[in-house]
């Protein structure tokens, strides 16, 4: 028994062929147009979100480096103003303390000089001082 193809088999080829041929232009090619087209998005909206978190980052890093730098910079700027305030109030100290000393000098070198002064006084009155007291206590004048 052989099989002998007959038309109909002939016309069933050229009918799927040509609807080969159709659905290739009007179905299979617009639709894998559009899933290239998709394709090219994605990967375009992909590539533009990974250029944005690479510059995030790099903006990120620059900020923290700024920031280090300036608390840096202000560091130094206190431990120098800390310096300088340092040395003001020791050099202000020092001022007070000489100007206290000097002041104290003064001051012993005038009581000593009253006092020096009450017993010359005193001395001249003691004579006179003796013999109001004799006489208080004898009772009679000297």
């Amino acid at each position: 028994m052989t099989i002998i193809p007959n038309l109909t088999l002939v016309f069933q080829i050229v009918l799927f062929l040509v609807l080969m041929v159709i659905l290739d232009k009007v179905l299979f090619k617009p639709m894998l147009k559009v899933l290239d087209e998709r394709k090219a998005r994605t990967e375009g909206r992909r590539k533009s979100a990974e250029e944005a978190e690479t510059k995030a980052e790099t903006i990120w890093e620059d900020y923290q480096t700024k920031i280090a730098a300036a608390r840096t910079e202000a560091d130094k700027a206190r431990t120098v103003l800390v310096k300088q305030g340092d040395e003001e109030r020791a050099t202000i100290t020092a001022a007070a303390t000489a100007e206290a000393d000097k002041t104290v000098a003064e001051v012993k070198a005038k009581v000593a000089t009253e006092a020096d002064a009450a017993q010359e006084v005193l001395k001249g009155q003691i004579d006179a001082l003796a013999g109001e007291m004799a006489e208080k206590i004898l009772g009679r004048a000297i």
